[in-house]
C-alpha cells in the first residue's frame, strides 16, 4: 500500500515538472513587445460634392451642375471661419437659356440647424459629402489646384474636418467647348478638386455651361 502511495505522488511530480516545462518553453518562446503609435490621416470626405452658393438674407442662391439639386437635399453651409448650420432645399427651378442646358439652378431653402445671420465673409452650401460639422470652414489657397495662372479662376477651398489641409475645391473660370480657358472661350467650367488617399488634390467632375443666356 505504501508502494502505491509513493508511486501516485511520483507520477503527481513528474506531472507538475512536465507542467512547469511547457509554461517555461512558452514563456521562453514569446518576445517582448513594444508600443508603435500609428499616424492616422483624418478622415477624407468621400464622395462627389456639389456647391451652391447662398445669399443668408432669404437662403436663396443658385448651383451649376449637370446633376440637378432635390428638394429636400440638405446644404452644410460654410463661411471662411466656420460650419454654420444645414439649409433644407424647399425649391429648385432651371434658369432658362438658349441651350436648354439645365446646368444653373436657383434654389430656395429653409434652416434647419444653426445661425446664418453673421457669416464671415461669403457663404457657400455643400452637397453630398459628410463635412464636420464643427471644424468644418472656407480657407485661402495661394494657387488653384486647376494649375492656371493666379487670377483666372475663382476659388472656394474647404477644408472639411479641421486638420488645416484643403479636402475639396470648387473651381470657376472661362472656358471653350473643350472645357480648355483662354481668349476663346464660349462658356463657364466649374471644376471639383478633391483631396485622395496620398493627402493631393485631384479632379473629380468638370460642370460647363455655354453662354446662351
Amino acid at each position: 500500500m505504501g508502494g502505491g502511495y509513493h508511486s501516485c505522488y511520483a507520477a503527481e511530480v513528474r506531472y507538475a515538472l512536465m507542467l512547469v516545462g511547457v509554461l517555461g518553453a512558452a514563456t521562453a518562446a514569446a518576445r517582448p513587445g513594444k508600443v508603435v503609435r500609428v499616424e492616422r490621416r483624418a478622415r477624407v470626405p468621400s464622395g462627389v460634392p456639389r456647391m451652391c452658393t447662398l445669399s443668408g438674407a432669404d437662403l436663396s442662391g443658385y448651383c451649376i451642375t449637370s446633376k440637378a439639386p432635390e428638394i429636400g437635399n440638405r446644404l452644410q453651409i460654410l463661411d471662411s471661419s466656420r460650419s454654420l448650420g444645414v439649409v433644407r432645399l424647399t425649391s429648385v427651378t432651371a434658369v432658362p437659356d438658349a441651350c436648354t442646358q439645365n446646368v444653373v439652378w436657383m434654389i430656395q431653402g429653409a434652416l434647419e440647424s444653426g445661425d446664418l445671420s453673421k457669416p464671415d465673409g461669403g457663404m457657400v452650401g455643400v452637397l453630398d459629402v459628410p463635412l464636420d460639422p464643427r471644424a468644418g470652414k472656407l480657407v485661402q489657397v495661394d494657387h488653384p489646384a486647376t494649375g492656371h495662372p493666379f487670377g483666372t479662376d475663382q476659388v472656394w477651398a474647404v477644408d472639411g474636418n479641421g486638420d488645416g489641409a484643403v479636402d475639396l475645391e470648387f473651381v470657376q473660370f472661362a472656358c471653350d467647348d473643350g472645357g480648355v480657358p483662354g481668349p476663346s472661350a464660349t462658356g463657364t467650367c466649374v471644376e471639383v478638386w478633391q483631396q485622395n488617399a496620398v493627402g493631393r488634390l485631384e479632379k473629380s467632375r468638370q460642370d460647363r455651361f455655354r453662354n446662351c443666356f
